[in-house]
């Protein structure tokens, strides 16, 4: 759809749109029925579950099937509202998401007449399929070529089909090494492990999701810059986005890393054992997956997506394995998530590599540009963090606030200092249009 609006041809995006609306359901369909056969075998007869709680776990897997099927069918609809660049819409939906989840909480909290397992299912599922409607009935009334109608071309099959069946192997890859990892907790240590794993991996989500928007904006961006030819352009994006996804995620998440412990016991209350250690290597593999989506969107730009998501995506299937293997000689739980870390930079350098290969990106520059000033703001923001933690000894809530406080006043000045000169002032002229709006 994004090329279609670069050439400015609206007929080509409305089959684009069709089609890929087609194949979604088609998609949706066979999961269904595989979630329904095979899925239900193995949550029967493979996962550790306490026999009490096995009618709760059925239920939260169907819901959970829900709230699938609503993801998928959401896909050609955010395509339409990105490639139109209709950020405003995208940012209320994703507030409407984020309020949807805070409801559920208190609900949890607050419900104790009811198994808050399936309560929690049930509501995540009912926000997926509501989502869902607020997305298409937006799209049909916004946008004259998103009509939910089946549309069949062959030839469009066939691109569509290699180009979704490339992603589709480079998302099934990274649920055997996310979702196979959770499995090979359980089964080798049972479902405590499993619940510290759950609740670093929420964690992780909340501090890397404020890059997720700076990616969805740039990403039209990105791909209308290859449909017209400049490609100059389109590596600055990739290196600019890059940059400034990892100082965003990196302000957050270093504090988070060091004051994991007392963030922990302040939401928890009684934290599982690993959890603090399994939250730390979580948001470790997390920030260098920032990296990642730039290289991914320009692969997607160009159309040629089999290296990174077959051929690279390999390093992300050989995390179950190697885990296995691992755990096999010796039984700890933090195996996987060293796995993991290495198997993400292994994944990203190959991606990095793949678009040099493409679009002649500088690999020298990219490291200098990018990954050095990444490098030098995640060591000062350790420097600051750890040297208060040592002046502060008291594990207090005082002490979270000054160390959070302190890193960020003292990061954006970082990294105000590593932007260049016109990348200050585009920062600059950004705070401006937001003051000029307040007042």
């Amino acid at each position: 759809m994004n090329i279609g609006l670069g050439k400015q041809n609206l007929q080509e995006v409305e089959h684009a749109f069709r089609q890929s609306f087609t194949l979604m359901w088609l998609l949706s369909t066979m999961l269904l029925l595989f979630g329904e056969t095979f899925g239900l075998w193995f949550v029967y007869n493979k996962l550790v579950i306490p026999p009490d709680r096995m009618v709760a776990a059925l239920w939260v897997y169907q819901f959970s099937l829900v709230s699938v099927l609503s993801a998928i069918n959401q896909v050609p609809l955010m395509g339409a509202i990105v490639a139109h660049e209709k950020m405003n819409m995208y940012a209320y939906l994703g507030l409407f998401e984020a309020f949807a989840r805070l409801l559920i909480a208190y609900l949890l909290k607050v419900s104790a007449t009811f198994d808050s397992l399936i309560l929690y299912g049930m509501l995540t599922a009912l926000v997926s399929v509501i989502t869902w409607l607020f997305y298409a009935v937006y799209c049909v009334r916004s946008f004259s070529e998103c009509k939910l109608r089946f549309y069949w071309d062959l030839s469009l099959v066939k691109d569509m089909s290699r180009f979704i069946g490339q992603n589709l192997f480079g998302c099934f890859a990274w649920s055997a090494g996310v979702q196979g990892t959770n499995i090979l907790l359980n089964l080798f240590f049972g479902p405590t492990v499993n619940a510290a794993r759950a609740v670093s991996v929420q964690v992780s989500a909340v501090v890397t999701r404020f890059t997720e928007n700076i990616m969805t904006a740039v990403k039209p961006q990105i791909i209308k810059s290859y449909a017209s030819g400049d490609r100059e352009y389109m590596i600055v994006l990739i290196k600019k986005s890059s940059k400034y996804a990892y100082f965003l995620a990196a302000l957050f998440a270093i504090p988070v890393i060091i004051e994991i412990e007392f963030i922990l016991e302040v939401w928890l209350g009684q934290v599982p054992e690993h959890t603090v250690a399994f939250t730390r290597l979580v948001l470790c593999e997390s920030l260098i997956g920032v990296f990642i989506p730039p290289l991914w969107i320009a692969a997607n730009a160009t159309g040629r997506i089999k290296n990174n998501q077959v051929y690279g995506r390999m390093f992300t299937l050989a995390i179950l394995p190697i885990s296995y293997l691992l755990l096999k000689v010796q039984q700890d739980p933090m195996i996987p998530f060293f796995v993991a870390v290495v198997a993400n930079i292994g994944y990203w350098l190959y991606c990095l590599f793949d678009i040099h290969r493409q679009l002649k990106l500088d690999v020298v520059r990219y490291m200098l540009e990018v990954v050095k000033p990444a490098i030098f703001l995640s060591v000062f923001l350790l420097f600051v963090g750890f040297v208060l933690v040592y002046y502060i000894q008291e594990d207090s809530f005082y002490r979270f606030l000054i160390v959070l406080a302190s890193m960020l006043l003292v990061g954006t000045g970082v990294i105000y200092g590593l932007l260049s000169e016109g990348e200050r002032e585009f920062v600059s002229s950004i705070f401006r249009k937001l003051y000029s709006r307040v007042k």
